[in-house]
């Protein structure tokens, strides 16, 4: 029998935070693929006094010199500052257009900044050599290339923000449109930008550049008598332009006059799923493994709800399809005779599913198939001077309940994804549960062969075959186990990578796999190991370093019964000091959110640090940076002053604030001028807070105060005329700096979706620290019923696989709570008549009174 059509459906999804100190993002660079058509992504070259610049053009595919197309200059972050031309084409609108190259209508440039030392906001202002080039550039592709001059559109994110609020206030009349992405500027343009059409974007949990900085723009343009669009993003960070740069927002660029709706899918609407995230097309060169870095436990509770949600997630189809014809042979009073089952299809239910760990290294699956319908559409009966062909036979299996098909697997791991190797299975039909309808007419030829015989020896004979037809269905559970095995792949897992940073600065890339996987009688234990990316792609480390013991092993993970994800904050360590051995562990104190750290560049206040400044004047010019100079270590923190976690603590065992001067702004070098090298260490308590009745984030909460160390020094060329330094000074200067920043808010605060299975979920409830690991636990969630009327309400529910339960009488003003991992059915007489709704697993539901109706009805809660 041909192998059924079929496939199992085996959910997984997770959410992991990873907790640290200091983000780095280096990207690696990307080799463009030369265009030789002048269309798509065009490498080009600037040349001027300087010297040669390169940058990147879009062409539209369909470009057409007899038409005038709109231009966009599009300004990147600072994490693309460089001279190889590529790398503004990696973040930002260059992957967005790569999604739709065929039909993206606008002319884009994109010029590259290329002064590193300075600060990261500054680099796109107007009066910046980098901001002065990118205006030419884009006149030179003016002139190149057939586009109009009245749609030039100004666009650019976090460091190319700013340089968008900067350029046009410095030229408002030239941009027919400009959209600033996680950027912000000074308030007193605002008066030169009233006249120019500006839509603004900014991720609420943007940590990097906080979203006030935006805000303070827009409010300062509608005070200059502007009209500027706003647009902050729910539950967005840093990379808003992945959610920004959408079709609504490409509409009004072509026509800002256009009203576009609220409803336009650029913001990220409640109980919807994000778009798909635009990833950068560069190489991941592998340079630091690092096991034991994330575990995942799998309950057998866990697992029972994925297995009830099963049925909802497979498709309509799963068991239907055709089976080739089936040939054998029987002997019927001495006479020897050939027969054939032709036109052979079938058609069935999967009803319910079962999984469940029960012992050690073994999982075992089940599969409850009902109402199986096995359709022959014609037998062919041949013998010695006998034959018959019999019409339509039917076979009904599992018509009064589901018939359980059982199959043992042995997890493992093989290639970094998990693989199940099958021990055995077991498919019994019982008697009672399967008939066999006899053909819907048959024909016979020979002496003695008649209909009723023939009937009849078929029926028995497939009745007789019970054993082969079990033998037939267990033979697919091989099939099923290697589609099992696709469907396992954890890749959601990896959603580590977007882990939350509490510094502006940026991250490594990351890649997360499984490395071993223990079954046992309460569940199933997963330990992951991280992959880290070489800084720089192309000149990766000669070896890849691997490290273990930051996290659990396999045979340590806690054996809880729900689903419990473990996140080891000791990674932090290796991370960094990766970064560090690059020297990209730094970022210019002035980029820091909430410019508490300006303070450190303020001429006048840190003349009264070194009194030595006080020779330069008024035209002083400070530039600071915070630099990591050791890697970070995570410790047990002290006790908790506001709930029951423990909370944990970051040790920087040593940084520096590293300090240049220029003497005038006239002068074109920094000079080293002096250095304060310190010590940090704060704990950070998690917990989880309740966004709304079903929503739930992970906020990492600063415990206590900083307890900073350290001493100052001159750079070691510099000459000071008066060498004193008033060091508790600039203790205390950092000590209130990092505090004013601590004080903007928590360390972080991510959302933590619910964990869909199907019609399910499972929800995040608890957190805590457990050394080594950050514990998070996904339970089932609560479905709660609010009764807002004057009157008693009384109601039964069911569940999938339950009868009715109740009645349960809720008085006027209390509430129920129920666990019901998936949705449940409810009903209630009303007026002799029976309500009967679906409700939602983990929502909440009210009574509330209606017009003419003094019992009330049920409706849905408003969500916060």
């Amino acid at each position: 029998m041909q192998t059924l059509r079929t496939r199992f459906s085996f959910a997984f999804r997770s959410t992991l935070v990873l907790l640290t100190l200091v983000l780095l993002q280096t990207p690696a660079e990307l080799q463009a693929q030369k265009n030789t058509t002048e269309t798509g992504f065009v490498n080009k070259v600037f040349k001027d006094d300087q010297g040669e610049h390169r940058y990147v053009v879009f062409v539209p595919k369909s470009y057409n010199p007899e038409k005038k197309y709109p231009v966009i200059l599009f300004l990147h972050g600072a994490g693309e500052r460089g001279d190889d031309g590529l790398k503004p084409i990696q973040v930002g609108l260059g992957p967005v257009i790569k999604q739709q190259a065929d039909t993206f209508p606008f002319i884009v440039v994109f010029p590259q900044a290329e002064i590193r030392q300075a600060s990261l906001l500054a680099g796109w202002l107007a009066d910046s050599p980098d901001g002065k080039r990118a205006l030419q550039i884009l006149d030179n592709v003016m002139k190149d290339y057939s586009t109009s001059a009245d749609q030039q559109i100004l666009t650019g994110w976090s460091m190319g923000g700013y340089g968008a609020w900067s350029l046009a206030a410095a030229d408002p009349k030239r941009w027919s449109a400009v959209v600033p992405l996680a950027g912000g500027g000074k308030a007193d343009w605002a008066s030169r930008l009233k006249a120019t059409p500006i839509w603004a974007f900014h991720g609420a949990n943007d940590r990097v550049v906080l979203p006030g900085e935006t805000k303070q723009m827009v409010d300062a343009v509608q005070k200059a008598g502007g009209n500027p669009r706003f647009t902050e993003v729910p539950d967005e960070g840093h990379n808003v332009w992945k959610v920004a740069y959408t079709k609504p927002l490409f509409d009004w660029m072509l026509n800002p006059s256009i009203d576009v709706a609220n409803t336009a899918p650029l913001l990220v609407k409640p109980d919807q799923k994000r778009p798909a995230e635009v990833e950068a097309d560069t190489p991941f060169v592998p340079a630091l493994v690092i096991d034991n870095a994330v575990s995942v436990r799998l309950g057998n509770r866990f697992l029972k709800t994925l297995a009830d949600a099963v049925p909802s997630m497979v498709p309509p189809d799963m068991l239907e399809g055709g089976i080739n014809d089936i040939y054998d042979s029987t002997v019927a009073q001495g006479r020897s005779f050939s027969v054939q089952f032709s036109g052979i299809s079938y058609k069935g239910e999967l009803a319910r599913a079962a999984v469940e760990a029960y012992a050690a290294d073994t999982l075992n699956i089940q599969l409850g198939i009902q109402n199986v319908d096995l359709y022959i559409r014609s037998t062919y009966v041949n013998g010695n001077r006998h034959a018959a062909v019999a019409g339509p036979i039917s076979v009904s299996i599992g018509y009064q309940e589901p018939v359980w098909l059982s199959f043992d697997v042995r997890p493992y791991i093989k290639d970094n994804r998990i693989k199940l190797q099958l021990l055995r299975s077991r498919f019994n039909i019982p008697q009672n549960n399967w008939y066999v309808s006899g053909p819907a007419g048959v024909s016979t030829r020979g002496i003695g062969m008649t209909s009723e015989k023939v009937s009849s020896g078929l029926v028995s004979g497939i009745y007789g075959s019970k054993g082969r037809i079990e033998d037939e269905v267990k033979a697919i559970v091989p099939g099923l186990v290697e589609e099992l095995e696709k469907q396992m792949n954890f890749d959601e897992a990896s959603q580590i990578v977007d882990a939350i940073w509490p510094l502006p600065v940026y991250r490594p890339r990351m890649q997360l796999a499984p490395r071993q996987v223990l079954t046992d009688k309460q569940g199933i234990s997963l330990s992951f190991g991280l992959t880290v990316a070489a800084v720089d792609s192309a000149a990766p480390p000669a070896q890849i370093q691997r490290l273990n013991s930051f996290g659990r092993s396999v045979n340590e993970i806690p054996k809880v019964s729900d689903l419990q994800i473990g996140v080891a904050p000791g990674i932090l360590k290796p991370l960094t000091e990766m970064l560090v051995q690059a020297d990209v562990a730094r970022i210019p104190v002035q980029d820091i959110p909430g410019h508490s750290f300006e303070t450190l560049v303020d001429p006048k206040t840190m003349q009264q640090v070194f009194p030595d400044l006080k020779q330069y004047g008024d035209d002083l010019k400070i530039w600071a940076e915070l630099v990591l100079t050791r890697p970070i270590q995570v410790e047990d923190g002290g006790k908790s002053k506001k709930t029951d976690n423990n909370p944990f603590r970051f040790e920087v065992p040593q940084a520096a604030i590293s300090m240049a001067i220029k003497k005038s702004a006239s002068d074109k070098k920094w000079i080293p001028y002096a250095e304060f090298t310190l010590t940090l260490g704060q704990d950070v308590e998690a917990e989880i807070v309740d966004r709304s009745y079903s929503k739930r984030a992970l906020k990492l909460d600063w415990e206590g105060g900083a307890k900073i160390g350290g001493t100052a020094r001159f750079a070691p060329d510099y000459k000071p005329q008066d060498t004193s330094i008033d060091q508790q000074k600039l203790r205390d200067l950092v000590q209130s700096a990092w505090g004013g920043w601590t004080k903007q808010g928590p360390a972080s605060v991510a959302e933590i979706p619910d964990i869909e299975l199907g019609f399910g979920r499972y929800r995040i409830n608890k957190v805590d620290w457990s050394n080594p690991q950050l514990l998070a636990t996904f339970t089932v969630p609560e479905l709660k019923l609010t009764n807002d009327t004057k009157v008693e309400m009384e109601y039964e529910l069911k569940s999938p696989y339950s009868d009715w339960g109740g009645p349960y009488k809720l008085k006027p003003g209390e509430s129920h709570t129920f666990d019901a991992a998936t949705p449940l059915l409810y009903r209630r007489k009303v007026n002799n008549q029976m309500q009967v709704f679906t409700l939602a697993a983990g929502s909440h539901f009210e009574f509330l009174p209606e017009n003419g109706n003094a019992s009330g009805m049920l409706f849905e809660a408003s969500d916060n």
